[in-house]
């Protein structure tokens, strides 16, 4: 979904503009930037230019500066030629890129989320309609973020980020949120640069606990030997699957170890739950459970312990991907750098709020759910025309939700 008029991208990007006039020291800089390709979305055509290349820093912030483009990015790869076609750019090497995006996550809350809007007749429909009941028009999608998505969504930047520094162990690595769903983590350690495709896609499953079998951990078979099943203080992923493990056993809630699992509820696990009793809490009753209740047991705490990855971006040695700490045109926030041990403190509600909140502006609401940005609480709004701080507003306008009335 875009802008509902002309008007209200006119408006954002004079924001835009004004904030990279006043804010420009504080876009990230990506080392080597000379072998960088760098690209952008316009506000007027919504067409990629890219091939771009920057000699200094001054430059990309002077870009930024007068062009305020909607989005803009910057390649992982390093090259000889950035500015030249792809098949003549000379690839020298890539960063490890993760993106962790909300909308690819299991969240409980995602089919309430989107909605649909006419632009002509400014009306909010179910996701599920396909043309306005007034005037016949396509609808146009809204697609929308809660608080529970976003949290989903650091937690899987938590796990990837154990995972490529405790088992891989990676060194250099920096970390962003998007602006909009989810989170970019980039490996930028020497070794790490010149892997090929398939070995990023090796890595891919090692985050993802691809290929993960019980019968690879010792817990294949009728009975299993204790000293040879996965045990808390174990390194890598026995030790992962073994916590999980335990953590799941305790909540004893059936339904989401099969719900994670993949599973249909399971009567044997509910029997063994029943016979297991009060549970140590440092070591899992692997040899006190059926086969099947193992094996249900073990893919639940795999695709709970698993870090959930878009396997595209990863694999990608030209891949773009956004410019820390510039905006992303589809929430008007700031795709905020942030120090990985911070991450857990880290509220998206706050600090990448750039936009002023202590201006206000009148805009056409059509459809919003609750807000909270910078402390301030913004309850749901429907087909009303109110008066919100500008940060708010511009969320709004960006989404395809309101419009300037």
């Amino acid at each position: 979904m875009s802008f509902i008029k002309d008007e209200d991208a006119a408006f954002v990007q004079k924001l835009f503009k004004q904030y990279y006039l006043e804010h420009g020291e504080e876009i990230y800089v990506p080392e080597r930037i000379q072998e960088r390709e760098f690209g952008y979305f316009t506000f007027a055509e919504k067409a990629m230019v890219r091939h771009i290349g920057f000699a200094s820093p001054s430059e990309l912030k002077q870009m930024l500066a007068e062009k305020a483009p909607l989005h803009v990015y910057h390649s992982a790869a390093f090259y000889k030629y950035p500015r030249a076609p792809m098949d003549q750019k000379g690839w020298i090497g890539s960063e490890l890129a993760f993106d962790i995006d909300a909308d690819h996550l299991k969240t409980p809350c995602k089919k309430n989320h989107d909605f649909k809007v006419c632009r002509s007749c400014l009306l909010d429909y179910p996701a599920d309609a396909e043309r306005c009941a007034r005037c016949g028009a396509p609808l146009e999608r809204v697609e929308w973020v809660c608080e529970s998505c976003l949290e989903s969504a650091r937690s899987e930047a938590g796990k990837l980020l154990e995972i490529l520094e405790s088992d891989l162990g990676f060194r250099k690595m920096r970390v962003a949120f998007s602006g909009n769903r989810g989170y970019h983590v980039v490996v930028s350690d020497e070794h790490a640069l010149d892997m090929s495709q398939q070995e990023r896609r090796e890595i891919i499953d090692y985050v993802m606990a691809a290929g993960l079998e019980p019968r690879l951990l010792g817990l294949e078979g009728r009975k299993v030997s204790m000293k040879a099943a996965p045990d808390l203080g174990d390194p890598g992923w026995r030790g992962r699957i073994a916590k999980q493990a335990l953590q799941l056993l305790m909540s004893r809630n059936v339904e989401k170890i099969c719900e994670l699992a993949g599973d249909k509820r399971s009567q044997t696990l509910v029997r063994d739950l029943e016979k297991l009793g009060e549970l140590e809490t440092d070591k899992v009753p692997w040899s006190a459970l059926s086969a099947s209740s193992r094996r249900i047991l073990v893919k639940a705490a795999e695709e709970a312990a698993a870090a959930h990855v878009d396997v595209v971006v990863t694999q990608d040695i030209h891949r773009l991907i956004r410019l820390g700490n510039s905006l992303n045109g589809k929430t008007g926030l700031r795709a905020q750098i942030i120090d990985p041990n911070e991450l857990d403190d880290f509220d998206p509600a706050w600090s990448p709020v750039a936009l002023p909140i202590d201006e206000e502006v009148h805009v056409k609401v059509i459809r919003s759910s609750g807000i909270r940005i910078r402390g301030i609480e913004i309850p749901p709004i429907s087909r009303k025309l109110v008066r919100l701080p500008l940060a708010a507003a511009v969320l709004l306008l960006c989404r395809g939700a309101a419009t300037l009335p």
